[in-house]
C-alpha cells in the first residue's frame, strides 16, 4: 500500500513541476498560493457482487457508510493572481487526510436464491474508519472573460483510499444447508439476531480516476466571488481488498480467512463543485466550499483467496459522498 507520506510528496513534486517558467515582467500575473484545509465528508461506498456477467441483479450488496469523515488537508495553487482581469495557465493540487473514527455502520445484503430475487441474508456492523486519503491534480488554461467572469478547463487526476472496519453487530440469514438456502422461506425482520463480537470484516478500496473538468468564476463585489465547476469521465480504475475474517477455512492445518480481491474499471464518474470567497485583502481569501461526487457503474473481476472467481465481470462499486469544507488562502 502506497503511504500517505509518499503520495504527499508526489503531489507537491507533481504540482511544482508544472508551474512555467515566467519572465519577470509576466511573474507579477501570477502567484502561487497555499490553503490549509477543514471538512468533512458524508455519503457511502459501496462493494457489490452481481449474480451474473452482464446484468444488473444483485447477489451481494455492502454499504460502507461514511457518516461523517471528518478530514484536514492542504491545497496548492499556481495560476493569474486575477482571474478577472488576466488569462493564462494554472495548476491545482489538494491533499485531503481522513480521521480514523467511527463513520456509522455497515450493511450487509445477500440476494442467495437462484430462482428469485428475493433477499435472503441481512447483517448490520459498526462501521470505523482506519483513514482515507484524497488527492486531486489538475492542470488547465483560465480565460478572463470581462472584469466579473472567467471560464476555465482543465485535465485532473483523482486518487482515493479508503480503508475500514467492521466490528460487532448481528446477522440474520435464513437456513441453509452446505451454504444453498433451503426454499420455501421469506426474509423478515423477526429473524433472530445473531451477535458478532470484535472484528468482523476489513475492507479496501483505491480509486485512480482521470477526467477533464469546466470551471466558471464570477465576481459578485470587491470582497465575494462565486466559483462552481463539473468533471465527467468514464476512465476510472478501482482495486479493492476485502477480508472476511470470520469465513474460514484450512490449509495444511492453518486456518486462514477468506480474501477477496477486486479488480475494476469504467464506469461514470460524476464530481461538482461550488465555492464562496471572501477577500478581506488581495492576498487574502477565506472560502466555503461544497461538492458532490458520484461513481456507478464500474465492474470487473474478482479473486477469491488469490484464485479468479469462476464468473468474469461480477465485480462491482460504488461511491456516492458530499464534501464541505473550510479554506483559507494565502498568496504570495
Amino acid at each position: 500500500m502506497i503511504s500517505i507520506r509518499k503520495i504527499s510528496f508526489l503531489v507537491i513534486i507533481a504540482a511544482l513541476s508544472l508551474t512555467p517558467a515566467f519572465s519577470e515582467g509576466k511573474a507579477r500575473v501570477y502567484g502561487f498560493s497555499v490553503s490549509p484545509l477543514l471538512g468533512f465528508m458524508y455519503g457511502h461506498s459501496e462493494e457489490i457482487v452481481y449474480k451474473y456477467p452482464g446484468n444488473d441483479i444483485y447477489l451481494s450488496e455492502l454499504l460502507w457508510d461514511i457518516k461523517p469523515l471528518f478530514y484536514a488537508g492542504l491545497a496548492i495553487n499556481f495560476g493569474p493572481r486575477d482571474p478577472f482581469a488576466n488569462s493564462g495557465f494554472f495548476t491545482d493540487a489538494s491533499l485531503k487526510a481522513g480521521l480514523p473514527i467511527k463513520t456509522g455502520i455497515m450493511e450487509d445484503r445477500d440476494w442467495q436464491y437462484t430462482d428469485n430475487n428475493n433477499l435472503t441474508n441481512y447483517s448490520l456492523h459498526d462501521a470505523v474508519s482506519h483513514g482515507s486519503f484524497l488527492t486531486d491534480i489538475s492542470a488547465g488554461f483560465t480565460w478572463h472573460i470581462s472584469r466579473f467572469f472567467a471560464l476555465g478547463a482543465c485535465v485532473e487526476f483523482s486518487y482515493m483510499y479508503h480503508s475500514w472496519s467492521a466490528f460487532d453487530g448481528y446477522r440474520q440469514y435464513l437456513d441453509s444447508n452446505a451454504g444453498i438456502i433451503i426454499p420455501g422461506q421469506t426474509w423478515n425482520d423477526q429473524i433472530p439476531k445473531i451477535k458478532f463480537e470484535g472484528e468482523v470484516i476489513k475492507y479496501a478500496q483505491n480509486w485512480f480516476i482521470v477526467s477533464p473538468g469546466l470551471s466558471l468564476k464570477g465576481k459578485l463585489s470587491r470582497f465575494f466571488s462565486l466559483e462552481g465547476s463539473f468533471n465527467y469521465s468514464p476512465l476510472i480504475y478501482c482495486a479493492d481488498r476485502d477480508d472476511h475474517l470470520k469465513r474460514t477455512y484450512e490449509v495444511d492445518g492453518v486456518q486462514k480467512h477468506t480474501v477477496f480481491t477486486e479488480y475494476i474499471k469504467f464506469g461514470n464518474f460524476f464530481d461538482g463543485r461550488g465555492k464562496l470567497c471572501f477577500s478581506p485583502k488581495s492576498n487574502i481569501a477565506i472560502s466555503l466550499s461544497f461538492g458532490y461526487r458520484y461513481i456507478t457503474g464500474s465492474r470487473g473481476d474478482a479473486y477469491i483467496n488469490g484464485v479468479k472467481d469462476i464468473w468474469n465481470d461480477t465485480a462491482g462499486v460504488g461511491y456516492s459522498t458530499i464534501d464541505a469544507g473550510l479554506a483559507l488562502k494565502y498568496t504570495f
